[in-house]
């Protein structure tokens, strides 16, 4: 964490910036502590300009991607469920495809960015595609490719999104 500030910690409205940057974090302990669904991999993130106003954030440019390297990199079915249903659209098509029988794909690369401003996440992913943004990057076989639709999202709605994945899922595994 860097650049670290506070305003008026103990006042009505304490304003706190930072920037915060995560380095290979282990996208296996991660997705098994919160049964989201498996993922091998390493993940890097920045969230730079971040400022919480009363403890909520108001503004953050945020980005996490695979970390460079060369590590297995698998995600499961449920996984990229998931990360479906945090874009909005659900992963119907993945369970009336041949896909349904695979219960996991390699990757070459993930990654997912959101600006907040004015309480709505300008979202964007790894690359640009017509009308969308790849999220997930399939490679090898079996492979798969998420993408996402929606570059606008409320602040409000993405967390309700998050809440219904993490809801739909088991409580946090502390080992």
């Amino acid at each position: 964490m860097t650049n670290l500030t506070m305003q008026n910690p103990l006042g009505i409205t304490p304003i706190l910036n930072a920037d915060i940057a995560l380095r290979n974090l282990d996208l296996g302990s991660l997705t098994r502590t919160f049964s989201f669904g498996a993922i091998e991999g390493k993940l890097d993130g920045d969230i730079d300009d971040l400022q919480l106003q009363n403890w909520k954030p108001v503004k953050f440019d945020a980005v996490v991607q695979s970390s460079p390297g060369k590590y297995p990199k698998k995600i499961s079915q449920r996984a990229v469920e998931n990360i479906s249903a945090l874009g909005g659209a659900g992963a119907a098509a993945i369970q009336r495809s041949f896909l349904q029988f695979f219960k996991q794909f390699n990757y070459e690369k993930m990654g997912l960015s959101c600006k907040l401003r004015n309480d709505v996440c300008e979202m964007n992913g790894i690359a640009s595609t017509q009308g969308g943004y790849v999220i997930v990057k399939g490679s090898g076989i079996p492979a798969i490719t998420v993408l996402g639709y929606n570059h606008t999202v409320g602040w409000s709605e993405l967390l309700a999104r998050i809440k219904r994945v993490t809801d739909g899922n088991s409580k946090a595994i502390v080992k």
